[in-house]
């Protein structure tokens, strides 16, 4: 295994405190939905019950008298998904149907959108469904976090700390759908992780980096467990661990 770990020296008390520059990730809307859109399109129209309609190269099903959209679920509604359904329309002159537009988040620009769109309309209007949120058709992303089981250790002048496990929910229902009917298996958790980042003295605000393994190769692992300088007795070692899709975990252990 080739992997990149860094140490870096432990903070002294008299330093002054140092500057955040760092970054984090935030999951918005759930719209790092790793899936093929084509499997997206099979959950949501089982999740509400629209008939597939395979021949036709623009609408993905109807549900009712309806011409049902699903939009990419790796983004919002914006008004220019509406644009592209407004042209579509506008090559089917005789199409009286009203439009079931089907999305996982909307801009609010792109309901003003369908407020004007549908005013004093008989024909075409757009019915919309927002995945998350629905009064009636929401919960179709359920999201369970990531879990980190880990320990620390602390032997003379030195400190261990080791990750014992870590699931991560995302990654294997995304495996699932990949496999099918047979369940994704993951035999080693630390094919599920990108990286792994401790703060060996953690002040509760600020993530200082003591320690980073971030593997250099996509087939390589991270370790797993790490020896570094032992901080003052009763310190906050953070571990954080950031799986394959960019969700982290910050697990806080007591040295």
């Amino acid at each position: 295994m080739t992997a990149f770990i860094s140490r870096l020296p432990a903070r002294e008390d008299a330093s002054p405190p140092p500057t955040p520059l760092a970054f984090t990730t935030w999951r918005v809307n759930d719209y790092d939905l790793h899936i093929q859109h084509n499997e997206a399109v099979e959950l949501a129209c089982e999740h509400l019950g629209i008939t597939r309609t395979r021949t036709d190269p623009f609408f993905d099903g109807t549900r009712g008298k309806m011409l049902a959209k699903i939009i990419p679920l790796n983004h919002p509604l914006t008004p220019l998904d509406l644009e592209a359904l407004r042209t579509e329309l506008k090559n089917r002159p005789e199409e009286e149907r009203d439009l079931l537009v089907v999305s996982l988040g909307q801009e609010h620009k792109a309901r003003e959108w369908v407020e004007h769109y549908n005013h004093n309309r008989p024909i075409n209007k757009i019915h919309l469904i927002e995945l998350r949120t629905d009064r009636k058709a929401g919960g179709f992303i359920k999201h369970e976090p990531m879990s980190v089981q880990a320990s620390v250790q602390r032997t003379g002048d030195k400190l261990t700390v080791t990750i014992d496990d870590v699931v991560s929910p995302s990654i294997i229902a995304r495996l699932d759908l990949q496999e099918g009917i047979f369940r994704a298996q993951i035999p080693d958790w630390r094919a599920v992780v990108d990286c792994i980042l401790i703060d060996a003295a953690h002040d509760g605000s600020i993530f200082n980096v003591t320690l980073a393994d971030v593997p250099e190769r996509k087939q390589d692992l991270v370790a797993g467990s790490y020896e570094l300088a032992a901080p003052p007795v009763g310190s906050v070692v953070a571990v954080k661990v950031i799986d394959m899709l960019g969700e982290e975990r910050v697990v806080l252990l007591t040295a």
